[in-house]
C-alpha cells in the first residue's frame, strides 16, 4: 500500500507517520537485502559463491564473477500480508537512491514504538473495515493473553475517542 494512499485514508483520524531521511553508507535493505541487480563495485570476484547474490553472476574456474550497476532508485510500499484473515506488518514504505557504498533514503516510520501495532491497526481500518473507524474498534481481534482485553490502542488515534 502506498505511503501517499495511507496518509490520505488516516488524515484526521490516526496521528500521521513521521517522515525520516538517511544518508551515509548502505544500511537500509530493499526490503530485506540490496535491490536486484545492484553491485556496488560494479564487478565482484570472489572464490566462493555468495549466499545471497542478488545480481548477474557467472562462473569462471573456481572464482564465482558478480556484475551490476553501482547506482539504482528503488522505491517500495508498505509491506504487510494478510496471515489468518488479519493483517501483519513487514517493513516500512521508502524511497532510496543506492550510489556505489552509499545510500539515500526517505522512509515512514511509527509515531510510537509499538511500530507493529501501530501499522496493522491502520491496515484494520483502512482494508478490513472500509475507513469505519466504530467497525474497525468493534472487529478488531487482537487481545493480550494475559488479561483478555484488545489491543486497540486509542493513543494512536487523533481524538483519542
Amino acid at each position: 500500500m502506498r505511503i501517499k494512499d495511507i496518509k490520505k485514508n488516516i488524515k484526521g483520524i490516526f496521528k500521521l507517520p513521521i517522515k525520516k531521511y538517511y544518508i551515509g553508507k548502505i544500511l537500509h535493505g530493499n526490503p530485506y537485502f540490496t535491490p536486484w541487480n545492484f553491485n556496488s563495485s560494479i564487478l565482484t570476484i570472489r572464490k566462493k559463491k555468495p549466499k545471497y547474490l542478488r545480481c548477474n553472476h557467472f562462473k569462471l574456474f573456481r572464482y564465482d564473477i558478480s556484475y551490476g550497476w553501482p547506482i539504482i532508485i528503488s522505491s517500495y510500499n508498505l509491506g504487510w500480508k494478510d496471515k489468518f484473515g488479519t493483517p501483519r506488518f513487514e517493513w516500512n514504505a521508502a524511497f532510496q537512491i543506492y550510489f556505489f557504498k552509499w545510500q539515500f533514503c526517505v522512509y515512514w516510520v511509527s509515531p510510537f514504538k509499538d511500530e507493529d501495532t501501530y501499522w496493522e491497526m491502520i491496515l484494520w481500518f483502512i482494508i478490513y473495515s472500509d475507513c469505519d473507524l466504530d467497525k474497525a474498534k468493534k472487529t478488531w481481534d487482537w487481545v493480550d493473553y494475559k488479561t483478555k482485553k484488545s489491543t486497540w490502542n486509542d493513543e494512536y488515534l487523533i481524538n483519542n475517542k
